[in-house]
């Protein structure tokens, strides 16, 4: 009798045991888990810099407009990682104008109707650009943190401006291609709501002067203006923002 009393008792125990791994399975099958994200960026921290003109400025131009639109999808999970595809769009504007000094002296040639620039201390960059950001990447996801890279397959319209004395003395503007990018950052998610800050760096688009004023600047002048075509951006290749993200998860 004790021994089928022990046996019953056994037998309870691995049925209840069986009862509560089953119900762990269930609340773990009604745990939403989410894969993909739906979301709206804005570009923080894009400038251009003056300095790629080789004319002296230590000034920069902010974009006006940066922002897009994303959509991931994870392709492969793990248990603790994510693989997912990362693509969306964005575009960038540059408009407006910036007046700074130059450290170079204007030579205008002599009976021109430019040898008011001979006096002339100051350009004025007249900006209107922009830049189409299309984008495809992968991304690795453990836990909050968020690491991976791409490709910008990107495009840009519209030209630069310099004038002194409201006298035009050159034009310029942004050679792009398929770009490499990286991307790296962390973001949480709260009730279907995905949140996230990240740091993107990509091959900067390299500046090209289309013209310049000989007989308002001078040959020397104007050589080097010339001699800055192939400059990116302060940098030897790298362009860096930040990126903030606000979307949907589901």
């Amino acid at each position: 009798m004790k021994k089928f009393l022990l046996l019953s008792q056994i037998l309870i125990y691995i049925i209840l045991g069986f009862l509560n791994i089953y119900k762990i399975e269930v609340s773990a099958q009604e745990i939403t888990s989410y894969d993909n994200r739906l979301y709206y960026f804005y570009e923080v921290r894009n400038p251009i810099y003056l300095s790629d003109f080789e004319l002296g400025s230590t000034e920069q131009i902010k974009d006006k407009d940066g922002n897009g639109l994303g959509f991931s999808w994870v392709i492969k999970e793990g248990n603790k990682l994510k693989l997912e595809l990362d693509l969306g769009y964005s575009r960038t504007l540059y408009n407006g104008n910036v007046e700074d000094g130059v450290e170079v002296t204007f030579e205008p040639q002599a009976g021109s109707d430019y040898e008011i620039l001979s006096s002339s201390k100051n350009v004025v960059y007249d900006f209107d650009l922009t830049f189409q950001n299309p984008y495809i990447g992968f991304n690795v996801v453990i836990d909050y943190f968020r690491i991976g890279g791409g490709r910008i397959i990107q495009s840009v319209n519209g030209d630069v401006t310099l004038f002194a004395s409201n006298i035009e003395i050159a034009k310029a503007k942004y050679e792009t291609s398929n770009q490499l990018y990286g991307i790296i950052g962390f973001d949480f998610n709260l009730e279907g709501l995905y949140f996230g800050a990240l740091l993107r760096a990509y091959e900067a688009p390299y500046l090209k002067i289309t013209s310049c004023n000989i007989e308002a600047l001078g040959s020397l002048v104007c050589s080097r203006i010339i001699g800055a075509t192939g400059n990116r951006n302060l940098r030897s290749n790298s362009y860096g923002e930040g990126i903030l993200q606000i979307g949907l998860i589901f």
